[in-house]
């Protein structure tokens, strides 16, 4: 009998306060803000996602149109019905191996890119690759806009991340406060109602209007959009889904919290912005300069330096090769196969000595700037947790496919693909070999494996996980506090 009158009167709270929200025209407001953003946010997800996947698409459609073509070129110079040019023979494996025959290793989108569409300054998706060192291509990408760069995407991981906590506070801030303030505190506990009840109610009915905009508005926008994702990210789609859950869980239990201590309304006000601002920026900002110091940040210059010195080092041991004239100058026959053998211009493999040089000199710097990223990431983690903005940012970017842990996996292959292909063409070139029709279907191509989903899964539920338990420490908190909180 007193879980079905309890289960009454938190209906009648629910119900009571619905209607007072719906006539509250700040809670209108509130709504309509949040869903405009929310909206826009995905709109701008939307776009950037599907910009990026049609680039990629041209990409790839590029890279085969021109591999067809450099096929087709080297039939009709084995014919004798074409010539080969000192630039484009697809005959001589230091232009196949080079810029002229290069090709592109591409990670595609995940199914949830839309709503943390990640950054392309750090964690690029697509590298040409030729058999010169990775540096030279790892570090060639497309210069990004600086106001991107500046204030960052606007997507739905920004709007849930940092935005999403003032929602709660403005609808939350004076849950027991503004009834004490206005004297029905009292007339509502003179009721058979307890307190645990009466904010029950209110802290269910506000979540749940969160919770909608947050999380249904989304889910349907995608499903709409991008129907692709209700068949291959839904298990991500619920993980998201529960992690958002998590983050609103969060502030509402803080909230409760804060309610908890019997301040005034405008003294719960300051000390949600305050815990806002101290959890949303001043720890990771924090965070970073610790990490920094502990761990420095891999120097770019100093890599572009070291990369120039060795560079030059590996021109000056091979200036000889260098100081040559063409062969093909007046006699374009030299550049035609012969018997599976082709005479190399002196330039051209002076170039690919000290490309391979520089490979060789610069690995041993490529991996320590790796191990030392590796590093950083691993501090990132481990005290990450300290803030909740910070843990689900994290966690948001991974499930989007955007964060750093799906980008290592994507360089693991580009490293292995690289490999391949130094592999595929220094060995014509040590050898003197050509080029021939039949070697084309035997160049290594990039074919992308997507990182294991029960990685995906472990980081989001540990995500999850470490949203909960701060969640749950400030329920029990505030549970405590309501035993001895005055209604007067």
């Amino acid at each position: 009998m007193n879980k079905t009158f309890a289960s009454s009167r938190l209906r009648l709270v629910i119900g009571n306060e619905v209607r007072l929200l719906l006539a509250d025209r700040g809670f209108w407001i509130i709504g309509v803000v949040f869903l405009t953003l929310i909206l826009y946010a995905l709109s701008n997800g939307m776009h950037q996602a599907s910009h990026r996947s049609d680039a990629q698409a041209a990409i790839v459609k590029d890279d085969a149109a021109r591999r067809a073509g450099q096929f087709e070129k080297l039939e009709r110079i084995l014919a004798g019905t074409d010539r080969a040019g000192p630039f484009d023979n697809p005959a001589d494996p230091t232009h196949m191996g080079g810029g002229y025959g290069a090709h592109h290793a591409i990670m595609p989108p995940a199914p949830l890119a839309p709503i943390a569409l990640g950054q392309d300054d750090l964690f690029p998706s697509q590298f040409k690759v030729t058999y010169e060192s990775r540096i030279s291509f790892v570090g060639n990408n497309d210069i990004e806009n600086p106001w991107h760069l500046l204030s960052g995407n606007f997507d739905l991981a920004f709007v849930v991340v940092y935005l999403l906590p003032f929602v709660v506070f403005a609808l939350s801030y004076n849950l027991l406060s503004g009834e004490r303030e206005s004297g029905t505190l009292r007339l509502l506990l003179s009721q058979p109602l307890a307190l645990a009840t009466l904010l029950v109610g209110k802290v269910l009915t506000r979540a749940a209007v969160v919770l909608a905009l947050a999380l249904l508005v989304p889910i349907a926008a995608l499903l709409v959009a991008r129907p692709e994702t209700a068949h291959d990210g839904m298990a991500a789609v619920l993980l998201w889904s529960a992690m958002v859950g998590a983050y609103a869980l969060f502030w509402f239990a803080l909230v409760l919290a804060v309610n908890a201590l019997g301040k005034p309304s405008s003294t719960n006000a300051m000390i949600l912005v305050v815990a806002w601002v101290v959890l949303v920026l001043v720890i990771p900002s924090v965070l970073n300069l610790v990490v920094s110091a502990a761990v420095p940040a891999p120097s770019r210059a100093e890599l572009a330096t070291r990369t120039r010195v060795v560079t030059a080092e590996a021109m000056a041991r091979n200036n000889g090769l260098l100081s040559t004239d063409y062969e093909h100058v007046g006699k374009p026959d030299v550049l035609v196969p012969d018997g599976g053998k082709l005479r190399m211009a002196g330039r051209l493999r002076g170039m690919y000595m000290i490309e391979r040089e520089v490979d060789a000199l610069m690995q041993p710097e490529l991996d320590r700037f790796d191990v030392q990223q590796a590093r950083r990431q691993a501090l990132v983690n481990r005290y990450g947790v300290l803030s909740p903005a910070a843990v689900t940012f994290e966690g948001m970017s991974a499930l989007a496919g955007t964060g750093q842990r799906r980008h290592a996996w994507f360089m693991q292959q580009v490293t292995a693909y690289h490999a391949a292909w130094k592999q595929f063409f220094f060995s014509r070139v040590d050898a003197g070999r050509a080029i021939g029709p039949g070697d084309f279907r035997e160049i290594p191509s990039f074919a992308w494996q997507e990182e294991p989903g029960g990685v995906v899964r472990a980081q989001g539920w540990l995500a999850v996980a470490q949203l909960l338990i701060p969640a749950l420490i400030l329920l029990l908190f505030a549970g405590w506090r309501l035993r001895r909180y005055s209604i007067v």
